[in-house]
């Protein structure tokens, strides 16, 4: 298992969630909850742990910065070719980045089995990044940015938004830092297609001669992907749970 593998429970989290906004005077607000109306309308369906959670939580709100949990991007079925930057069918939940990161967060679905897995953040040009094990793992870490930044924020009458991007980009706790320490470097297609890794191999069969391909899957939490070495522009593709990850290039009219 990868590195920051943990389970979290999703009562442990709600509670976090609810305590911090509790606490905090009004500086933090918690979403309106997602009925199962909604939940239902969406392409792929939430594990019971996570209709829970969204039947209290919707999202957060913290000084500036924001996350909608029923982003509108979830009600809209997934089409392959057409899924920017996911230009393929592989199944995904989208996290509303409200924080300023010019970035998204998806999580990765299984299609067949419908399991939620790893949290990746993605952006037009090619800065990809495998985040954490999965979204109780992510959220949970924001909510100890959140009662951090808080925390000091309480304590010297500072901004509650500049603490929070502060924990966000320099603690070593954060999953959403730069971190470039921890990075997979991807190999062309064809390096992929001669390797006596079978399952590398495989997934390479897949893709177009110009893509590159990282291997994952003894990542830890947080891994760069610096496939803009390679390419300005890229769309995306993964496969086999997460455990790998795949990016071609795009021309600027795409």
């Amino acid at each position: 298992m990868a590195e920051g593998a943990q389970l979290t429970d999703v009562e442990e989290v709600i509670a976090r969630l609810e305590m911090l906004a509790s606490d905090s005077g009004g500086r933090i607000e918690l979403g309106p909850n997602v009925t199962d109306a909604e939940m239902l309308s969406w392409p792929v369906t939430p594990p019971t742990e996570l209709r829970t959670l969204f039947r209290r939580v919707g999202g957060f709100k913290l000084g500036h910065y924001s996350f909608d949990f029923n982003h509108q991007a979830n009600h809209t079925p997934v089409v392959a070719d057409d899924y920017y930057p996911l230009r393929d069918s592989s199944t995904s939940w989208v996290v509303d980045d409200g924080m300023g990161f010019s970035t998204t967060f998806y999580i990765d679905i299984d299609a067949e089995t419908g399991e939620w897995g790893r949290v990746f953040s993605f952006w037009r040009d090619p800065y990809a990044s495998l985040v954490a094990p999965n979204f109780l793992s992510w959220l949970d870490n924001l909510a100890t940015g959140m009662a951090t930044a808080l925390e000091k924020s309480s304590g010297t009458g500072g901004d509650l938004s500049e603490a929070f991007m502060e924990w966000i980009h320099e603690s070593e706790e954060s999953l959403f830092r730069d971190h470039h320490e921890n990075a997979v470097d991807p190999v062309p297609v064809a390096d992929a297609l001669a390797s006596d890794d079978t399952e590398m191999a495989e997934v390479a069969a897949l893709l177009p001669a110009e893509a590159y391909l990282a291997d994952l899957r003894e990542a830890v939490y947080p891994t760069e992907v610096p496939f803009a070495r390679f390419m300005p522009i890229a769309a995306y593709s993964r496969f086999h749970g997460g455990r790998f990850l795949a990016a071609a290039p795009l021309d600027d009219e795409d």
